[in-house]
């Protein structure tokens, strides 16, 4: 794909615009808008469960959100165009909740903030929906994508592990629930909504009280 056949769709646009809003006042506040809405189990285990979402959209400095934001620009819109708003939401929401949960599971008090989860839980989504269309591995860039991201925090400190793991397996998870599932059971596009909307579901409830079992 060139850059001349890239553009930009509604949702994905809406999204890269949060993302640099957020990172513009983090700037203006001297970066205590991060402190208020980066991801802490201590935190969220206080109340402070908007750190589960805020800390999404919060970057620890240019190459991290402009990398981000360039796999959300070009993933992004694939996706959305393909599946639909509707689809394209629940699956960006349940590889945030899938990394935020891993967090709160098994890296509790490290600080964790990006949008790394969510956009690598896209990455997965289309190559598992690539995969089930009978596109080899060779064939399928986002592969290495999503294999090199999995590996880059086990190799260079400040990177969480947990965080893009569980964005790429729950993004891999919505890959098989829209790509393989309707092809073994007949469902309708409601039912298939309503899996997306109760894994979300889940995932954010698997969150909070992730956050709390250390306590």
């Amino acid at each position: 794909m060139s850059f001349k056949e890239l553009k930009i769709t509604p949702v994905t646009g809406l999204l890269i615009l949060v993302n640099v809003l957020a990172y513009g006042a983090q700037m203006l506040t001297q970066n205590k808008l991060a402190n208020t809405g980066l991801l802490y189990g201590p935190a969220v285990a206080h109340g402070q469960w908007w750190r589960l979402v805020t800390s999404a959209f919060l970057h620890g400095g240019l190459i991290h959100i402009g990398f981000n934001m360039y796999l959300l620009f070009v993933l992004g819109p694939q996706l959305e165009e393909a599946l639909g708003k509707l689809r394209f939401v629940l699956i960006y929401l349940a590889a945030l909740f899938g990394g935020t949960a891993a967090v709160m599971l098994f890296d509790w008090q490290q600080p964790t903030l990006g949008a790394s989860g969510a956009v690598l839980g896209l990455a997965s989504t289309l190559w598992i929906l690539l995969f089930l269309q009978g596109v080899a591995h060779r064939q399928n860039q986002v592969f290495g994508l999503v294999a090199l991201n999995v590996v880059l925090p086990l190799l260079l400190p400040g990177i969480s592990f947990w965080g893009h793991f569980g964005g790429v397996l729950c993004g891999a998870l919505t890959g098989f629930i829209i790509g393989w599932l309707p092809r073994k059971v007949r469902i309708d596009d409601r039912l298939g909504l309503m899996l997306l909307g109760g894994l979300v579901v889940i995932l954010a409830l698997l969150s909070m009280f992730a956050a709390r079992l250390p306590l």
